[in-house]
């Protein structure tokens, strides 16, 4: 059998966790068995983990620059249009939301990550405002869909009608390995609170930081670090002078490696998102043996269980609460080292690939 990814999310992440995702099926499906061949048609793409990838791929990686998101897709769609032809696919599946439908006459899969733009229309501008429209239209014409968890399930059949049997959740893993503490990580001259990703929007950061700010504990004790989600910007800087808290809040670029060895080092993980469709953040905390304190909404409950302290995100006082009461406590931090690490075996690539494979097979 061969699965043929197409190039959607590859031309549209330099690195994220949907591109990561499809990287991980299309190396680990043929690894699982013999019958199975992957290729991923990306003709023109800026992923980091495609390029350093022994997935079979046809295309290349080019730099990225202004204006992209507007000329790959069309470089791609015409390109592949002739590829496709030649490969000969027993399954196509999509990557992202596309308006126009690729030409394999053969079963066409579509992944679902969330429904953040249905639920969340005011958070954005410019060509994000076109998602709905595309993803209703790749639901509509995909033979069958992957929902990520049960909350991005259920909003699928809430916002897009989608009939529940057209439907299966397949949930995702953590992608890096766990590593030893290292005693060369030395972001934070004092412990640490850890936030990691983007800061706008839903990802309500701001919330998080004014309570850290107003917390005379956490101040006191901890600084707060920021990996990833691009330098802190002119307003960002100005808030946390506002605040006084300019020397107490850090940020940090970090790869997989890095990146585990800082959830490992962290005296919490902190996870305040107003939506999420799945939360692969808390896994890695979990991963890595990171206490976590989370948002109560969305599907973050149904990913981390019983493995986190949660708080309602749009409530300052409790995530103030939450924090100091977890980080006061040994007795809590052990607990929910504990239980994250059993929490995180539910989760696998394994699983994730076996559930996967069984869903193209009934298709075929």
């Amino acid at each position: 059998m061969h699965i043929v990814y197409d190039y959607q999310i590859f031309a549209l992440q330099k690195v994220g966790g949907i591109s990561r995702y499809f990287v991980e099926l299309a190396s680990r499906l043929p690894a699982s068995s013999p019958e199975i061949e992957t290729t991923v048609l990306a003709p023109v793409h800026i992923n980091e983990y495609l390029a350093s990838s022994s997935v079979r791929k046809i295309g290349w990686k080019v730099a990225c620059f202004p204006g992209k998101h507007r000329i790959l897709p069309a470089i791609n769609r015409i390109a592949s249009r002739t590829i496709l032809k030649s490969q000969h696919p027993d399954i196509f599946h999509e990557t992202y939301y596309s308006a126009t439908v690729q030409s394999a006459h053969v079963p066409h899969i579509l992944s679902v990550y969330d429904m953040i733009h249905e639920r969340f229309p005011h958070q954005f501008q410019g060509p994000d405002l076109h998602i709905p429209q595309l993803k209703a239209k790749a639901v509509a014409r995909a033979d069958h869909v992957i929902a990520i968890s049960n909350h991005t399930r259920d909003d699928l059949i809430q916002y897009l009608n989608v009939s529940p049997e057209k439907i299966t959740v397949i949930p995702l893993a953590a992608s890096f390995e766990k590593t030893e503490k290292k005693k060369d990580v030395n972001v934070c001259e004092r412990p640490y609170l850890l936030y990691v990703g983007l800061r706008e929007g839903v990802k309500n950061f701001q919330r998080l930081l004014l309570a850290f700010a107003h917390s005379t504990l956490l101040l006191s004790e901890f600084d707060l670090l920021c990996v990833g989600g691009g330098e802190f910007n002119s307003e960002e800087l100005r808030c946390f002078q506002k605040f006084g808290v300019s020397e107490r809040i850090k940020h940090q670029s970090a790869d997989d490696s890095l990146l585990a060895s800082l959830y490992s080092h962290a005296a919490l993980f902190v996870y305040p998102s107003l939506y999420e469709g799945f939360g692969l953040p808390l896994l890695e905390a979990m991963h890595c043996g990171c206490p976590v304190a989370c948002s109560n909404t969305s599907s973050m409950p149904e990913i981390a269980g019983d493995a986190a302290i949660y708080f309602d995100p749009s409530d300052e006082e409790e995530i103030r609460v939450a924090m100091e009461s977890t980080v006061q406590s040994k007795d809590i931090v052990t607990s929910l080292r504990a239980r994250g690490h059993e929490r995180e075996k539910l989760f696998s690539w394994d699983k994730c690939v076996s559930q996967t494979l069984e869903l193209y097979r009934s298709k075929v």
